[in-house]
């Protein structure tokens, strides 16, 4: 199918996207990886595109104590940048899709499009990060459990643009990013974020959040609660398994039952769990 006819604008700098988007029905471009597809089925049928993919004032990784992610980032880019502290989003990043989708795709495309699948809002929502939104009349911060309000929704208002991502460092933590597809390249049957930090042989923290099982990122606040303080023993692991998944309805659909992907929940945090507790 092809996309509705839509309009098309460049902007030369951030500013002047902003003043196009007051006012006028227009949806944000950058990588195209996201909303191309939605075009083409006509979910969305804006009346114009405004392209900031090429600013390279949204195009920054600045590395520190908080690490900041410009918005039209490439997939590609944070795929190769370890970054101290951070270490899930490099790996995050190089699951994302296939090479092409790395190569033109964007942090900020991915993380505005709100797909209940996509890798980023669950890593992100695991690193409670803050999201820095940019319009005409200033910048205002949302945290990422905020940010994503259901499927393909955002807080984001029609005149603002998704500026940056900002990440404190979680040095000393185990971090991980899995997650199960049917054929690669595609959307997360079941994905999962887990940072995880020991101390004395002890759970002194832990971050989990999972997509592709609901209309938002979840995080399951007591399968956290449960673990910290424990020794992480097989009781502890299972306990934390049954509270991540209770109350989560996933949806089904062609490429997976919600009973398969609760149980893919499961196994996923358990297995890693496991895994982390091996390495000590």
């Amino acid at each position: 199918m092809y996309p509705a006819q839509v309009g098309y604008y460049k902007p030369d700098s951030v500013n002047e996207a902003l003043d196009f988007l007051e006012g006028n029905e227009a949806k944000v471009l950058a990588g195209g990886q996201s909303l191309i597809p939605m075009l083409k089925l006509r979910i969305l049928k804006p009346r114009y595109l405004v392209d900031i993919g090429d600013l390279g004032e949204l195009s920054f990784i600045r590395e520190g104590e908080t690490t900041s992610i410009g918005a039209t980032t490439r997939h590609r880019e944070l795929a190769s940048r370890k970054i101290p502290g951070l270490e899930i989003i490099q790996e995050t990043a190089s699951k994302v899709g296939d090479i092409q989708v790395r190569n033109m795709g964007t942090v900020g495309g991915s993380l505005s499009n709100a797909d209940p699948s996509a890798d980023y809002p669950a890593l992100f929502t695991a690193l409670d990060a803050t999201m820095v939104i940019r319009s005409r009349r200033g910048t205002r911060e949302v945290k990422a459990g905020e940010f994503f309000k259901g499927a393909f929704t955002t807080a984001l208002e029609p005149s603002e643009v998704l500026e940056q991502v900002k990440v404190k460092a979680f040095k000393g933590y185990r971090q991980t990013y899995k997650k199960l597809v049917r054929r690669a390249g595609d959307y997360a049957l079941v994905g999962l974020a887990l940072l995880l930090k020991m101390e004395a042989g002890e759970v002194k923290d832990v971050r989990i959040a999972f997509t592709g099982v609901r209309d938002r990122p979840h995080r399951p606040l007591e399968a956290e609660n449960a673990l910290k303080g424990t020794k992480l023993s097989d009781s502890d692991i299972s306990k934390a398994t049954e509270l991540a998944v209770a109350g989560v309805n996933p949806p089904s659909d062609s490429r997976g039952s919600s009973s398969y992907r609760r149980e893919v929940m499961k196994r996923l945090l358990r297995n890693t769990l496991e895994e982390m507790r091996r390495e000590g």
